[in-house]
């Protein structure tokens, strides 16, 4: 069996950890031979199976999904998809690794029947029945269909999440610019999250706003902003009375979208305390 690379340091790699595979189960023979770094000769002569399934699949298996697979990501958003920023290109695959680590849990994770391991297992055990002469490059590119196929669900994933993201950033940025006009009305502003969804806004002078002021607030926002459409309960008041201070009082860890927000828009002027450190509150029990 003989594979060729077109890259020296793959097939250099890859020889090292089938040596080092070899040496892991005690396998006496030395059935592994690189030949001018680019040609992998293997002789499957002793014991055909346990060479190919306990140690060629398992090493080209980790190879493709640790060396190769950004590569693959990238080469398919690049002929598929026509990204070519470098930058972006990046971006999304971060997105897609993300994605399957389960980090954006606002995305719904779909359980496939067989990881990417197998499918890659799958497809050299398919490949490997008899002892072929191959290229690396030939077999990652026309041999992992099914492999390919599952990276680009991911992708196409990643790419819906890329652009709302980048629409979000670019909305913050209009939101930013809009701060900066606005004339700081009052020194602080004092945001409680008092439950799941619901938050409390509190002035300087830690005087609750009723719901009556910050809807007031909220119109004169949209008055000056008729293009911007953003959350009037919370958001916009925050926006109109743009204060020197933002202090928000949480025990949720910071998780809500609300919080998020704010931080994204307001920067440095956000402190995030817990709701211990909001003395102000006990009178009225909300601690």
């Amino acid at each position: 069996m003989r594979i060729f690379f077109k890259y020296e340091k793959e097939a250099i790699g890859i020889y090292r950890s089938l040596c080092a595979k070899r040496s892991a189960l005690s396998y006496a023979p030395q059935c592994f031979k690189l030949v001018n770094s680019q040609l992998l000769v293997i002789d499957v002569t002793y014991n055909r199976d346990e060479i190919v399934h306990d140690m060629l699949i398992p090493v080209l298996t980790d190879f493709i999904l640790e060396q190769k697979e950004e590569t693959i990501l990238s080469e398919i958003l690049t002929q598929k998809f026509f990204y070519t920023d470098e930058q972006e290109l990046q971006l999304m695959i971060d997105m897609v690794y993300h994605i399957v680590e389960g980090e954006k849990v606002d995305v719904p994770k779909r359980d496939f029947p067989m990881p990417k391991d197998l499918l890659i297992r799958e497809a050299l055990q398919d490949f490997l029945v008899n002892n072929v002469t191959f290229t690396f490059e030939s077999f990652l590119q026309f041999r992992l269909k099914n492999y390919r196929s599952r990276l680009q669900y991911y992708l196409e994933i990643a790419i819906d999440e890329y652009k709302l993201e980048y629409e979000y950033q670019m909305f913050v940025e209009q939101l930013r610019q809009v701060i900066l006009t606005e004339e700081a009305s009052c020194e602080a502003v004092h945001v409680v999250h008092s439950q799941e969804n619901e938050f409390q806004l509190y002035d300087e002078n830690f005087g609750l706003l009723t719901v009556n002021q910050r809807q007031h607030l909220a119109e004169e926002f949209m008055k000056k902003n008729e293009s911007l459409y953003i959350d009037p309960s919370v958001i916009a008041p925050l926006i109109t009375l743009s204060p020197q201070h933002i202090y928000i009082y949480s025990d949720r860890e910071n998780t809500h979208d609300f919080i998020y927000t704010i931080q994204n828009l307001f920067q440095e002027r956000v402190v995030i305390c817990t709701k211990q450190e909001a003395a102000f509150l006990k009178k009225e029990n909300l601690t």
